[in-house]
């Protein structure tokens, strides 16, 4: 596992140590794939100056949603439930695509202030900007110079949760296992479809980083 990631991290490094430009990278996936943790060292193996632009904080706030269930169909039946970050009308796109051009235009931004993402200025004049989270995959205006996508399966994705959720954010694990079904089945209807478009999927089930897909 750790010879394929340190592989595509080497790959990455290549494209953007031969670009002339600035480069633009968008790594996203479903909540608990692995896209932070691969993200993080990434940008721990880069020499050029990086921004790294976390969307988690485009992400619509769940007590704003906290009645607005979404209707849709699964195996021929139909569904309702909350609407979750697998669906794209919880993420503020608009901002993100401001945000990101700004950038791309060499502009200066300051982040969204979070607890857990604290307040920053990116500078568009960096060699490499790398932009994680959910909230890219939706992105109609999808253009970045390299694209990584990350999916994993839906048990080690709520084996993950349960450590990271419920031990480290204070989430109700029974809350969680009962959502569990739900949110996977809007991921697979609204968000795995849109991997398609990333230069690179990797599956991360199991703890096994496994490249599915490359147009590196």
């Amino acid at each position: 596992m750790r010879c394929i990631m340190e592989s595509l991290i080497r790959q990455i490094n290549e494209v953007i140590n031969t670009a002339e430009n600035r480069i633009f990278i968008a790594i996203s996936g479903h909540g608990a794939s692995g896209k932070t943790s691969f993200a993080k060292k990434l940008f721990d193996s880069l020499d050029a100056d990086y921004n790294f632009l976390n969307t988690d904080t485009y992400i619509i706030e769940g007590h704003h949603l906290g009645n607005t269930y979404a209707e849709y169909r699964v195996d021929g039946a139909d569904s309702a439930f909350k609407i979750t970050a697998c669906m794209p009308i919880r993420h503020e796109l608009n901002s993100l695509s401001r945000d990101i051009k700004v950038l791309k235009n060499g502009g200066t931004i300051t982040t969204i202030d979070k607890p857990w993402d604290a307040e920053k200025v990116l500078y568009g004049s960096r060699k490499v900007t790398i932009i994680e989270g959910m909230s890219a995959a939706f992105l109609a205006d999808f253009d970045f110079d390299l694209s990584v996508y990350f999916y994993t399966d839906s048990e080690t994705e709520l084996e993950r949760r349960k450590k990271r959720d419920v031990k480290q954010r204070g989430r109700n694990l029974e809350a969680l296992i009962k959502a569990q079904k739900h949110r996977r089945n809007q991921y697979d209807l609204f968000m795995h479809p849109l991997s398609e478009k990333f230069d690179v999927i990797v599956d991360y089930s199991n703890n096994e980083f496994n490249i599915i897909k490359s147009n590196l």
